[in-house]
């Protein structure tokens, strides 16, 4: 039995499937908790155990090396290759938060599953190029090509959720500064595969009720979504560039009142 037959695993070819549908479709339609963290638990189940069928002689490496460029990724240690990317007008971007780090947890799952003696089934031969491909599709669709720009916008609009402080810094992944709490949040335009980064900062107002501040519209980044029937980028690109600061204040209070149900 060859280790690529490997590839027609059940749980494999889930992942697979969930990593897909999650960063094309999921993400954009229900931005939350849940489709935040999806891509990273499918990602860290499939990228190694994907790669493993290829080099199982090297499998221990390949998952230890799996979780390290995870967590390098994941930390403020990518941030200069970032920038040098912007530098050369390349859109690569990534939220900086620790609680990410809990998708390692799957790793040595997909590790014991890797080795685990199951019956396989005999494949036909047109199916192992057709799993290659959209396994490496998969990979790449959280990086497809994205165009980045600055937008560099002050703004002094707030909303008032009927939410306690704490419970707002914890959903909205804020970290101390002083008296207030600040930090990026990003409003996202499922429609165009959009995402406006702002800086935001919230104090509370009493027990129940919790200012959220839109402070700065800092840039803006559109992904190409992969699709061939899509509407062109630079139509995208001009839409938001288009965009007033009460346009942008408009989408960024929406979205606020999806997140915390305000009516």
């Amino acid at each position: 039995m060859t280790k690529n037959k490997y590839l027609y695993r059940i749980l494999f070819l889930v992942s697979i499937f969930l990593l897909l549908i999650n960063d094309l479709y999921l993400k954009y339609e229900y931005h939350n908790y849940i489709t935040g963290k999806l891509s990273d638990f499918a990602g860290l189940f499939a990228f190694p155990y994907f790669f493993s069928c290829f080099f199982p002689k090297k499998i221990k490496a390949i998952y230890i090396l799996s979780g390290v460029l995870f967590v390098f990724w994941k930390s403020e240690l990518s941030q200069p290759f970032i920038h040098l990317a912007h530098s050369y007008g390349i859109g690569m971007n990534r939220t900086i938060d620790s609680s990410d780090f809990i998708a390692l947890l799957i790793l040595p799952i997909s590790y014991i599953y890797w080795n685990w003696d199951s019956k396989l089934f005999e494949p036909t031969k047109i199916l192992k190029p057709m799993v290659i491909g959209i396994s490496c599709f998969a990979f790449i669709a959280t990086s497809l090509p994205e165009h980045y720009e600055q937008l560099s916008m002050k703004s002094e609009f707030s909303i008032n959720v009927n939410s306690n402080f704490e419970s707002v810094r914890t959903q909205l992944h804020l970290y101390k500064n002083r008296v207030l709490e600040e930090g990026n949040y990003s409003i996202n335009l499922p429609k165009k595969n959009a995402r406006i980064l702002t800086s935001i900062k919230v104090d509370s107002i009493d027990e129940k009720t919790t200012r959220i501040i839109l402070d700065s519209i800092l840039s803006f980044a559109i992904e190409e979504n992969g699709f061939i029937f899509s509407s062109g980028i630079d139509d995208d690109i001009e839409y938001i560039k288009s965009l007033s600061i009460a346009n942008i204040e408009q989408l960024f209070s929406k979205q606020i009142q999806s997140e915390f149900k305000e009516k």
